[in-house]
């Protein structure tokens, strides 16, 4: 059983995240860096823990969809880094990337998910929701996109230092998950930070023979760690009173087990799953096996998939004791993530 967003979903709920400013800083006045531009972690968490890459920049110029390792980690056109909280009820600082100054800001913006046309049109364009711009020396420029209403802590003109606090992860504008989207430019042109490029054909031949490496990209470390998520990843493992949906996860609306509940079911999310993987789940009661789930190979690329594995309440109440789910995130009949979840029943 399971519950998922496909690519295509996700390219009807995503745009290009720009917005009207209405400040201006001149380009020659911007914070000197360091003769290379680099990037820092634009948010303030435990990557693989806390948070989590979600999409990446689409490096396909055209129709089509290419991540940073020749993967299906994006959605056509998307222009930016998606890093993302588990839910709606989560958040963290966002932080800027690199030391600069404000051009534009916005702060007023409901947080909200977008689930419905009606939702995407509610927010035409202010696509990118509360964000902020930074202009940096040499003509680039970052920009951090869907922060929460009021937590904007800078505004136009004001200097800003590495790994400064901008705000905190939010879902407004035009957002489905909880998540601040990175955009980088060079001159007005979108540069994918693995590459240190804009998405082109050289590119597309270059990510076929090699992954990119700390000596291509933009960031000053730690590429391997944001590569991961590209891949495939699991982000969450727990237990709930009965079968749920994507929705729901993004909601943080799970509710765990009680001793009488009509349901006990071992769940497992994942991101970045491929055509053909599977999602393998075995739960282990207090009276043995008490639940597996060998899953169905996908039949496209996925942005995220849950899959749960439980029973129906069939007694009085569930057997008291600790109860285990694994899950394993398979590929090509190889293990890409793994992770296990327990719970207690007194």
């Amino acid at each position: 059983m399971g519950s998922d967003v496909t690519r295509a979903q996700a390219v009807s709920w995503f745009a290009r995240a720009v917005f009207a400013l209405s400040f201006f800083v001149p380009l020659h006045e911007a914070v000197q860096a360091n003769e290379t531009f680099r990037l820092s972690l634009p948010v303030d968490c435990k990557l693989g823990q806390d948070c989590f890459v979600q999409n990446y920049v689409d490096l396909d110029p055209e129709p089509g969809v290419l991540d940073a390792i020749c993967g299906s980690a994006a959605y056509d056109g998307h222009k930016g880094t998606d890093f993302r909280v588990l839910n709606t009820k989560a958040t963290a600082n966002v932080l800027a990337a690199a030391p600069g100054i404000v051009r534009g800001a916005r702060n007023d913006m409901a947080d909200r998910l977008v689930q419905t046309e009606i939702d995407r049109a509610g927010v035409k364009g202010r696509e990118c929701g509360n964000g902020v711009v930074l202009v940096h020396e040499d003509g680039w420029e970052t920009q951090y996109c869907h922060l929460q209403k009021g937590s904007v802590a800078v505004k136009a003109g004001d200097k800003i230092a590495r790994g400064q606090k901008l705000g905190r992860i939010g879902y407004s504008g035009l957002a489905a998950f909880a998540h601040v989207h990175l955009s980088v430019r060079k001159d007005g042109a979108v540069v994918d930070p693995f590459w240190g490029r804009s998405p082109s054909k050289d590119i597309l031949k270059a990510c076929t023979v090699s992954e990119p490496s700390q000596e291509t990209s933009l960031w000053q470390n730690g590429v391997g760690d944001l590569l991961k998520d590209a891949s495939g990843s699991l982000i969450e493992l727990g237990f709930a009173d009965g079968p749920m949906s994507t929705v729901d996860l993004e909601n943080g609306s799970i509710s765990s087990p009680l001793a009488d509940s009509g349901a006990l079911v071992f769940f497992a999310r994942a991101i970045n799953l491929r055509k053909g993987d599977r999602l393998v789940l075995k739960v282990q009661g207090p009276e043995g096996e008490f639940a597996a789930s060998t899953g169905k190979p996908m039949p496209r690329s996925k942005a995220q998939w849950v899959a749960f594995s439980g029973r129906k309440l069939r007694e009085k109440r569930w057997p008291a004791g600790t109860y285990q789910g694994e899950a394993v995130l398979v590929r090509n009949g190889k293990a890409v993530s793994r992770g296990t979840a327990r719970f207690v029943l007194d």
